[in-house]
């Protein structure tokens, strides 16, 4: 640690001596000491190995958290790119201009990094924001980057774009159409950022929480009105890369590291840095990016019911085989928590009412097991459709399948987040509505903000995928309780996307629609939320949408 802080006051104290490099020569490597990032690597080998090919990466530049930098570069190695155009900030105010670049190469421990001059010239040329400079030559901000772009991608030459932390958002859009012409299929963008900065952890761990929740809503406005360097030292770079993404690649980020520099020593530290590793990818893999060491992934689904029409479906050995390939492929069996909707009972009745929900014991649970069901949720309109009797049959089955639950107010713990479950509506019998009152909310109230708390929660109107008044206010009564997420069920249609309340505070997914229920896609659709958990008490919310699970098992549908 002491050796990379050093040579981050090393490069701030050079940085008023900068000078190009004579004639057509490189810049020189910053960086002498090759271990810095030989452990890093070497560390890096041992995380997961991708499944999918990014457009983008962003990594940090403290070398504090070189495993970090390498570990993010490492996703995209072996990718096939022609070139990588690089985003970081302007530490130390040298640009005169919102932008810059340069046409000169650079040197590293590793060798040679080459820059793509004709881009850069042409860069240069497309907007009058974007100058040549020579302020390559000593900021960590690209310098501590160029090693691993070396090892990992070492014949694809680098576009260099430093961000001056003055530029604005007008300015953001002008570099946004001068790089789009560049930024094509075999282009990698490489974000070099640092996240929350000169803040104890606590309120570190708010900002990235807040950044986090922007970030899973793709929210550009949001985004613009972060504060620098309170939630990143370059939201001018997190920007543009997260536009171009959107509007060339149709790509959302994964988020796969939130960390803070208060985690990598024991003592208090009054001023931390946060960490975060971020890949893009227009397919929008569900297991295609792995968290990095010190995340875990987690998924929560919608409206789940085994009886009725869905018995037979998944009594059918191809059509159960086909569901389970649909979700897992999904998951990669990652644990999950369901809302399960009804009553698990050993004999079913056929006489029983349509709207009583009730399904076979076993097939319920050997379900719930085979998809890697973590606990599920009670809370909701039919777990009580046979009265107190059905619902301690239905516990006593998941207990004894060793399956968690937890009802109305319950809090399930689990590593790395904390999941309440509520209901507005109460049993389909009574039809009552509105009863998530002051006390109930309360239970999302935590002392200690190091586990972050979602509410899974449900409300709403059947077939709506949009909140109403009501959904709203309870959200934002959910919000001043200090959750990070929302998730909910009962509309049986997916809601479109996260959406962030509160400049960030929360992510929310108002409806998760159907996970399995034996409704098809003309009336239905589900989604699942992917939740990664980071060490830090952070977490990153995503919507991975579902194929419809019910028309998959009678083979309507893949």
């Amino acid at each position: 640690m002491a050796a990379a802080l050093w040579l981050l006051h090393a490069a701030s104290a050079a940085a008023q001596t900068v000078a190009c490099p004579a004639g057509d020569g490189d810049y020189p490597s910053l960086y002498l000491d090759e271990n810095l990032f030989g452990d890093a690597i070497a560390t890096a080998a041992t995380f997961p190995t991708p499944n999918a090919r990014p457009t983008g990466v962003t990594v940090p530049h403290h070398l504090l958290a070189a495993k970090l930098v390498a570990g993010g570069i490492r996703l995209a190695a072996g990718g096939g790119y022609d070139r990588i155009v690089l985003l970081f900030p302007d530490h130390f105010k040298q640009a005169r201009k919102p932008f810059a670049t340069t046409t000169h190469g650079f040197e590293t421990v590793y060798g040679r990094v080459e820059t793509d001059a004709q881009a850069a010239m042409l860069l240069a040329g497309a907007s009058d924001t974007v100058e040549l400079s020579c302020l390559f030559g000593k900021d960590h901000g690209i310098h501590a980057l160029l090693p691993f772009i070396r090892h990992y991608l070492p014949s694809v030459p680098v576009l260099p774009v430093a961000v001056s932390i003055r530029s604005s958002r007008a300015e953001w859009e002008t570099l946004i159409a001068a790089l789009s012409p560049m930024a094509g299929e075999r282009t990698l963008i490489v974000q070099s950022t640092d996240f929350s900065h000169y803040l104890p952890h606590h309120e570190a761990r708010q900002r990235d929480q807040q950044t986090l929740n922007i970030l899973a809503a793709g929210d550009l406005d949001a985004l613009a009105a972060l504060s620098q360097p309170d939630h990143m030292d370059s939201i001018g770079a997190m920007y543009v890369q997260t536009a171009l993404q959107a509007r060339r690649h149709a790509a959302r980020p994964v988020v796969l590291a939130s960390e803070n520099s208060q985690q990598y020593v024991q003592q208090f530290v009054a001023e931390t840095t946060s960490y975060m590793v971020l890949a893009f990818s227009p397919e929008s893999p569900g297991a295609g990016f792995q968290p990095l060491p010190g995340g875990e992934r987690l998924f929560v689904a919608g409206d789940t019911f085994f009886g009725r029409a869905m018995t037979p479906a998944l009594l059918d050995e191809a059509g159960a085989d086909r569901v389970a390939d649909a979700v897992l492929a999904v998951t990669g069996g990652a644990p999950l928590v369901v809302n399960l909707e009804g009553v698990l009972l050993p004999d079913v009745p056929r006489e029983i009412e349509h709207m009583v929900l009730a399904m076979p014991r076993g097939l319920a649970t050997d379900w719930l097991k085979r998809l890697n069901v973590r606990a599920a949720g009670l809370a909701n309109n039919h777990a009580m459709d046979i009265g107190p009797s059905g619902f301690a049959e239905t516990t006593g089955a998941l207990d004894e399948a060793g399956i968690g639950w937890f009802a109305q107010g319950d809090a399930l713990e689990l590593p790395g987040v904390t999941l309440v479950a509520l209901s507005d509506h109460g049993s389909n019998a009574s039809q009552e509505t509105r009863l998530l009152d002051a006390g109930l909310l309360d239970r999302l109230l935590r002392e200690d903000a190091g586990v972050p708390v979602v509410a899974m929660v449900h409300w709403g109107r059947e077939y709506g995928t949009e909140p109403e008044a009501r959904e709203m206010e309870l959200a934002e009564e959910m919000r001043r309780r200090g959750v990070a997420a929302i998730l909910g069920a009962h509309p049986h249609r997916a809601s479109a996307a996260v959406k962030q309340l509160g400049g960030g505070d929360v992510a929310m997914i108002y409806s998760l629609g159907n996970f399995l229920f034996d409704q098809g896609r003309d009336k239905a659709s589900g989604a699942l939320a992917e939740l990664t958990l980071f060490g830090q008490g952070t977490l990153f919310v995503r919507q991975v949408a579902l194929p419809n699970l019910f028309d998959v098992a009678r083979g309507l549908s893949r």
